[in-house]
């Protein structure tokens, strides 16, 4: 090969390579992202969540069990009065009260008066000293047994006796940093008009997500608010009900007719050393159901609250459980868009690089 051919494939191989790298550099920026990454990005929605039902508040309600010894020993002193004859049951029973009841008591509730009585069942305080002889009396067993027995309500398997949170939003990845990351890769470059509609595609999914997000919260706070309006109206009804005026009537015509019998057959208790026995017995049966009736009632009107404290706890619960799925929903929905978008980015780039 002489020297003019060789200078001429030279020159032909020059041309071809100045005209490659030319060709590469020149080849325009992508001033878009690809279609299928913005409908990726717009297909990422957030699924609305199930509203959680409270869980129910379970009650059960007071009640005043009557003494079936207390029957039968006003069954003996109506008995008593018509024959004038002490019955071997009531012998027990007077025996059994001064057993059981120090005579100091006795005394005491012996000389409870008509005006205590009716002091104690309008709800005032009883006397210190009868009070102390009547706790000492009610708690033992022998005179439990002819006293009512009171059993007090529940709310939530407990006896009566007498803001939420912000939901935050994800924080997005910011444009610099996520830009700053693809132009890491060696030699990429990249064209502002894809950047910008990489970003406005990433903006418009999130201003989706979040719009779908502020409406589950509204959602769930109206569940909440759908629960608790009711509330109220119902403790007010609820402690509207309460009431013991029969209650306390029954007590009254009971003590009225033992203590009727008591003195038609006065002599032959008195005769049999039990008279004062059963006055006191009686005294201690009229105080202990009176103060008992009060408890019940305080109880049930507390109650009513208890159960709207506890169905407001048992709302609040069941919000603040939906108020999570609906944050744990939107901060997976949002990570998977910020993913999305850096696949936008990336694709903003000409991989010729050059000088």
């Amino acid at each position: 090969m002489n020297k003019r051919t060789i200078y001429l494939s030279v020159c032909s191989l020059a041309m071809t390579l100045a005209m490659y790298n030319c060709k590469k550099k020149d080849e325009p920026f992508p001033t878009e992202p690809p279609t299928e990454l913005v409908n990726k990005i717009n297909d990422i929605t957030v699924t609305p969540i199930t509203i959680t039902a409270p869980a129910a508040v379970t009650t059960t309600a007071s009640s005043i069990t009557a003494s079936p010894e207390a029957a039968a020993m006003g069954t003996a002193l109506s008995s008593l009065a018509s024959s004038g004859t002490v019955p071997a049951s009531l012998t027990a029973t007077g025996t059994a009260v001064t057993t059981a009841i120090p005579a100091a008591d006795m005394a005491t509730l012996s000389a409870v008066t008509p005006a205590t009585l009716a002091a104690v069942k309008a709800g005032g305080a009883m006397p210190a000293d009868v009070k102390a002889a009547l706790d000492k009396a009610a708690a033992n067993p022998a005179i439990q047994a002819y006293l009512p027995k009171f059993t007090f309500p529940t709310v939530g398997g407990k006896t009566i006796n007498g803001r939420v949170g912000a939901v935050g939003a994800a924080t997005a990845t910011t444009t610099t940093a996520a830009a700053a990351g693809v132009e890491a890769v060696e030699a990429v470059q990249i064209d502002d008009a894809c950047i910008a509609a990489s970003e406005a595609a990433f903006q418009t999914a999130k201003t989706k997500l979040d719009a779908a997000r502020d409406a589950e919260i509204v959602k769930v706070q109206a569940a909440y608010t759908a629960a608790i309006t009711p509330l109220a109206a119902a403790e007010t009804t609820c402690q509207a009900s309460v009431n013991y005026t029969a209650q306390r009537a029954s007590v009254d015509t009971q003590i009225a007719q033992a203590l009727a019998n008591l003195e038609a057959g006065k002599a032959a208790l008195t005769a049999a050393g039990l008279y004062d026995a059963f006055v006191t017995l009686v005294n201690v049966q009229a105080l202990g159901a009176y103060s008992g009736i009060n408890l019940l009632e305080s109880a049930d009107k507390a109650a009513c609250t208890a159960a709207r404290t506890a169905r407001t706890a048992s709302a609040a619960a069941a919000r603040d459980l939906d108020l999570s799925k609906v944050q744990a929903e939107y901060t997976t929905k949002i990570a998977a868009a910020n993913a999305v978008k850096t696949e936008l980015l990336a694709s903003c780039h000409n991989q010729g690089g050059g000088n």
